[in-house]
């Protein structure tokens, strides 16, 4: 059978005892039916794997002691965070999903001047990123932010190493073209909502350092840009 994986704070480590609580404890107890003596794997906020067995089943929470502790082979010594401006509908949904399984550290969305959808619950989508940060075996959650300005997101430009804007009317400079991006640890991409982006707003962002680059002749959906960026991004960093 197929070990689960769980998600605890670092504090519900103690004693070599992990204590589960909250959705992941329902999820573990209602929905997969666990009892004492299943083995599970539970990931803390050290990025590690905590190999456990369940010892005691309460209420509200489990006990599992910890049998082995692995380091997790999808942790990244570079963050990259996906600045995404709201998309209509679901797409956002996938667009969580599958950035989370490529390994995107967070995800931070933002009203553009093109953005015509004005509601995001976070709530919904942070449980669409431990799901997808579960399947595909991740040591951390995808951390999901609440919706900011155009401009809010300009001024947290300046924290990052690098910023790539791709941009539907750039016809050259590529991704794998940066030369800072072999050496960058902390990077940041922008992706725009069904409209794209206003020239003003990719002049703004070339005023913070952000590299505007084209990923290719054909014009892609909102979702499908944000997939095919982070994938050449990892694929550049050699991950």
């Amino acid at each position: 059978m197929e070990i689960k994986r769980f998600f605890a704070p670092q504090s519900a480590l103690s004693n070599n005892l992990i204590t589960i609580t909250g959705d992941e404890f329902y999820h573990l107890s209602k929905v997969l039916r666990h009892k004492i003596g299943y083995k599970i794997i539970v990931s803390l906020e050290d990025g590690k794997d905590y190999y456990c067995t369940i010892t005691k089943m309460e209420k509200d929470s489990c006990e599992a002691i910890v049998d082995d502790v692995k380091d997790n082979p999808c942790i990244s010594d570079v963050k990259i965070t996906l600045f995404q401006a709201i998309p209509k509908g679901s797409k956002i949904d996938l667009i969580i999903q599958k950035t989370t399984e490529l390994g995107v550290d967070e995800i931070v969305p933002f009203y553009s001047k093109y953005t015509n959808e004005k509601k995001f619950n976070i709530e919904r989508n942070k449980k669409i990123a431990v799901e997808a940060s579960k399947q595909s075996g991740r040591a951390k959650i995808t951390k999901i932010r609440d919706v900011i300005s155009f401009e809010d997101m300009l001024d947290m430009l300046l924290k990052f190493d690098l910023v790539i804007m791709p941009y539907e009317h750039s016809t050259e400079g590529r991704i794998g073209d940066i030369k800072k991006l072999k050496t960058a640890k902390n990077i940041a991409y922008i992706i725009g909502s069904e409209g794209g982006f206003d020239a003003l707003e990719v002049q703004k962002a070339q005023e913070k350092g952000a590299k505007i680059v084209t990923l290719g002749k054909t014009i892609l959906r909102v979702e499908t840009a944000a997939i095919v960026a982070l994938a050449i991004i990892k694929y550049e960093l050699g991950y």
